[in-house]
C-alpha cells in the first residue's frame, strides 16, 4: 500500500501535464489570460460544475488564480503561454513527452539516437529568446567576465559551438552590435530553425550558421573568443571537438563553457532524471566546474578560470 502510494503521487504531475494540455488545446489557457468565469467556459458546452472543477484544480496547482468569480492564469504561466521569451507552452509539453518516452527506454540494451524532429524539441526547450529581459540578463553575465565581454564589444568574431535555437548566440548577437559570430550545429533541422529565429531578431546578415559536425571544423586562428555548449557532446567527441575548437582560436583567443547542473552532495530525482535523459545518449551532462577547467587544461588551454554568474558557474580559459 505504501508503494501503491507513492507511485499515486508521481503520477500526479502526470496527471496535470495533461490538464494543462487539454486546457490549453482547448482555448482555455488563452481566454484564461485575460480572465474568464465559469459561465464564459461553460457556454462551449461543457457542464459548469466540470468547468468549476478543472479550474479550481489550475488554481490549487498554481496555474492559475482566482479574484472573486474571474479566473486567470498566473503570471508565469501567462508569460509561458505568451511564449514571448522563447519558451512556450508548446515546445515545453514536447520536451515533457520526449524526456517520457526517452526515460521509457532507459532499460533497453541500446537507446538510439534521437532523430532530427526529437533534436529539434530538444533545441526549442533549451535557452531563451533574444528580448530584452534575456540580454539584460546577459549583460550581467558577460559583467562576470570582462576579458570575454570586451572582445564581444570589439565585434569578435565569436564562434559558437552547439547553437542549438541559437538563445545564447542570438541573444549576445542582438546586445552587442558590433559583434559577428559563427554558430555550429549538428542538424540541419535545428539550424533551419535558428535561421529563422535570426532573421526575425534582425541579427542575419551578421551571423553564419553551419550544419556541421564541429569535429569538421576547419578554421585556424579566425576567432577571439567561443563559446562551446559542452553538455550536449557525446563524451567520444569532445576531445576532437576541443582540438578544433583550439585550432580556430586565435593566440590568445578565450574559451567559455557552462555547468550546467549546480554540484550537490546527494543529487535531487529531478537531476537524476536529468542526468539519466542525456547520458542515455552518451554526454556527460553533469560535469562540474572543475572538471571542464580540467578538461581544457588536457586540451592545452591555459589558465582555466571558475567565475559565479547568475546562469551558474563558467569556466573562461585561453588559448596560449
Amino acid at each position: 500500500m505504501t508503494a501503491r502510494a507513492t507511485l499515486k503521487s508521481w503520477a500526479e504531475g502526470r496527471e496535470l501535464v495533461e490538464l494543462v494540455r487539454a486546457a490549453h488545446r482547448a482555448g482555455w489557457l488563452d481566454q484564461l489570460r485575460s480572465g474568464a468565469t465559469v459561465e464564459k467556459l461553460a457556454a462551449q458546452g461543457v457542464p459548469a460544475e466540470r468547468v468549476r472543477s478543472v479550474l479550481e484544480l489550475l488554481v490549487a496547482a498554481g496555474v492559475a488564480e482566482a479574484e472573486a468569480d474571474t479566473f486567470r492564469l498566473t503570471p508565469a504561466f501567462d508569460a509561458l503561454v505568451e511564449g514571448g521569451e522563447g519558451i512556450t507552452l508548446s515546445s515545453t509539453l514536447e520536451a515533457v513527452d520526449l524526456a517520457s518516452n526517452r526515460i521509457a527506454l532507459a532499460t533497453e540494451p541500446v537507446v538510439p539516437g534521437f532523430t532530427p524532429a526529437e533534436a529539434l524539441v530538444l533545441a526549442r526547450d533549451w535557452g531563451v529568446g533574444p528580448t530584452e529581459d534575456a540580454r539584460q540578463l546577459y549583460r550581467v553575465i558577460y559583467e562576470a567576465l570582462p576579458e570575454f565581454r570586451d572582445r564581444l564589444e570589439q565585434g569578435g568574431p565569436l564562434l559558437d559551438v552547439g547553437s542549438g535555437k541559437g538563445g545564447a548566440l542570438l541573444t549576445t548577437l542582438t546586445a552587442f552590435p558590433g559583434l559577428r559570430a559563427v554558430g555550429v550545429e549538428s542538424v540541419p533541422e535545428v539550424i533551419e530553425e535558428t535561421r529563422r529565429r535570426a532573421e526575425n531578431a534582425g541579427v542575419a546578415d551578421r551571423v553564419e550558421l553551419r550544419a556541421i559536425d564541429a569535429r569538421d571544423l576547419k578554421d585556424v586562428s579566425e576567432f577571439a573568443v567561443c563559446y562551446w555548449a559542452q553538455a550536449f557532446f557525446a563524451t567520444e567527441a569532445r576531445a576532437d571537438t576541443l582540438a578544433r575548437i583550439f585550432d580556430a582560436l586565435r593566440p590568445g583567443g578565450l574559451l567559455l563553457v557552462q555547468e550546467i547542473l549546480p554540484q550537490q552532495a546527494e543529487p535531487t530525482v529531478r537531476v537524476r532524471l536529468d542526468l539519466l535523459f542525456h547520458r542515455q545518449q552518451g554526454t556527460d551532462f553533469g560535469r562540474s566546474a572543475e572538471a571542464l577547467a580540467e578538461e581544457l587544461s588536457a586540451a592545452g588551454f591555459a589558465d582555466p578560470r571558475i567565475a559565479a554568474t547568475p546562469a551558474g558557474r563558467l569556466v573562461l580559459a585561453k588559448k596560449p
